[in-house]
């Protein structure tokens, strides 16, 4: 097939799939009087590509993942209803502004939705929690990065500038317990304090990394970039690649362990603060290749204590911080270990733990779906010993 063909072919595909989409939702007359918050599939007609990675993302996942059911489950036991409201202004956020506390709406339940980022107007940047302003009161008002966007007739469009920055996410990636004052969400505050940071470089562009395209398929401006919906992270195929390193070698006798955030934009292993660790091992073996032991060298990762003392505790019942160990971003920590008699190797490796071992048993016990959550090694090494 010709090139000039294969445009043409490839055009009125394009144009025969827009149509197929606009027919299978509400008339364009509809979405523009809008009146409340609309589900995210009346934004893949135009928004096709965008959509499709956003539906696979966590964010659509925020309300129906069972990790997170199970936690809501835990905190609203523990602490009552008045808990259930802050958590739903961060996983199910529609819900939390239009007072949907049973979740009822289906919009709702589609978690960190379209509808939802787009109508935000602004975002305060503070570990207050919700810290973002919802506009309920124009739905049909989408929000995003371009100053120059073609709302066409399915919605109006304006540009804020705060969805360029990483203060977009610091509502729902920073915050302390509002009881206790104790920080358990600190992703933004580390990546504000890291060398990527002062580089410029937003949290947008590694977990919703640009690629030129077009932001709808009814567009007529080729953008230099446009923003992916994967929301790239630790469940993401890839996302850990590269994100950290481990090596070693022996300093007077002892063998010494360095690990290196080497990606991470942030303090690693992020987000979820006391929910994940990252663990570091040594096993150490002769020069038959017998294994002498097996060592925990450290944890990296935040664990709290309840009002009696007592942890590791999940972070809504967090009153202090009983431990506190991370890798910092564009930072080394050093480790050490003691070598057995008689080695003449040790086997590194740097495992991160989507689940810290604290509550995965837990989770077990209880039957919850944890497909997807199983360890990631971020790293290996292999020492030769005097």
């Amino acid at each position: 097939m010709a090139a000039a063909d294969a445009r043409a072919w490839r055009a009125a595909a394009l144009a025969a799939a827009v149509s197929a989409a606009l027919a299978a939702v509400p008339a364009r007359s509809a979405w523009a009087d809008a009146t409340g918050p609309r589900s995210a599939t009346m934004c893949a007609a135009c928004h096709g590509p965008i959509q499709r990675a956003w539906q696979a993302s966590s964010k659509a996942h925020s309300w129906t993942n069972p990790v997170f059911q199970a936690g809501l489950a835990d905190a609203r036991a523990a602490r009552g209803e008045r808990i259930v409201l802050r958590c739903l202004s961060c996983h199910a956020p529609l819900a939390a502004a239009s007072a949907d506390l049973s979740v009822a709406n289906p919009v709702s339940q589609e978690g960190i939705t379209c509808n939802f980022c787009h109508n935000v107007s602004q975002v305060e940047a503070s570990p207050l929690p919700a810290s973002y302003t919802f506009d309920s009161a124009k739905p049909n008002l989408m929000r995003g990065p371009y100053p120059d966007a073609e709302p066409g007739s399915a919605h109006e469009a304006a540009y804020v500038e705060t969805f360029t920055k990483s203060e977009f996410c610091a509502s729902c990636h920073w915050g302390d317990n509002d009881d206790q004052g104790v920080e358990f969400e600190a992703t933004f505050p580390a990546w504000r304090a890291s060398r990527a940071a002062a580089a410029g470089r937003q949290c947008q562009d590694c977990h919703m990394p640009p690629a030129p395209g077009k932001a709808s398929a009814l567009s007529k401006k080729q953008r230099p970039a446009v923003y992916a919906h994967t929301f790239v992270g630790p469940r993401t195929p890839g996302g850990l690649d590269s994100v950290a390193t481990v090596a070693g070698g022996v300093v007077r006798g002892r063998l010494r362990v360095t690990v290196r955030n080497t990606r991470g934009g942030h303090a690693l292993p992020g987000g979820g603060h006391s929910l994940r660790a990252i663990s570091l091992e040594a096993v150490f073996y002769d020069a038959a290749g017998k294994e002498l032991s097996h060592a925990a060298v450290a944890t990296y990762g935040t664990e709290f204590a309840d009002s009696a003392g007592h942890g590791p505790v999940p972070k809504w019942l967090g009153v202090t911080v009983r431990y506190s160990h991370e890798i910092p971003a564009d930072s080394t920590v050093v480790e050490w270990a003691d070598v057995p008699a008689h080695a003449k190797r040790a086997a590194l490796t740097l495992t991160y733990l989507p689940i810290a071992p604290a509550y995965r048993a837990r989770l077990e016990a209880a039957h919850v779906d944890l497909t997807g959550r199983d360890p990631v090694v971020l790293a290996r090494a292999e020492v030769p010993l005097p």
